[in-house]
């Protein structure tokens, strides 16, 4: 890939490392193989994820960020970045994990998908200055725009 692909973009995959089925040491390890492979190859970072190829496997989904852990052991064993995105939709937790070294970039694209508007509370929820220009450039001006004319309207 890394033939083809050019040199200034980052080359990412998303790869599912563990299944959850009882047999999770072995897979991890086996993953950790491939990724240092991938790594070697060429790859910038890993999207760790799940593999759901097996059925009736016992999936964390309960607790948040499950795949932190996983992620951060890959990270070190692979000595690759690596992001994750599964339970990680709370802004508190996503900023931990990213602040512990247990992943180097959170995924938001499903969260996105069911909000478009999760960057801009993302922001607002951590305290972000100016969370407006999280927004496209547009939207941003137009708020910060009209939020300094209502300010100048009450005074």
């Amino acid at each position: 890939m890394r033939e083809v692909w050019p040199e200034h973009l980052p080359l990412t995959a998303r790869f599912g490392v563990i299944e959850y089925d009882g047999r999770d040491e072995e897979t991890l390890e086996e993953s950790i193989a491939v990724t240092r492979l991938m790594r070697e190859r060429g790859l910038d970072l890993l999207n760790v994820s799940v593999n759901f190829v097996i059925p009736d496997v016992k999936i964390p989904w309960g607790t948040p960020a499950f795949l932190a852990p996983i992620a951060q052991r890959v990270s070190r064993s692979a000595g690759l970045p690596v992001a994750s995105g599964w339970g990680m939709d709370d802004p508190q937790i996503a900023e931990r994990i990213v602040a512990d070294g247990q992943v180097d970039l959170v995924m938001i694209g499903r969260a996105h998908l069911a909000n478009p508007h999760y960057t801009y509370q993302l922001a607002q929820s951590l305290g972000v200055a100016r969370p407006d220009w999280t927004l496209p450039t547009p939207y941003a001006h137009w708020l910060e725009r009209y939020r300094g004319a209502a300010k100048q309207a009450a005074a």
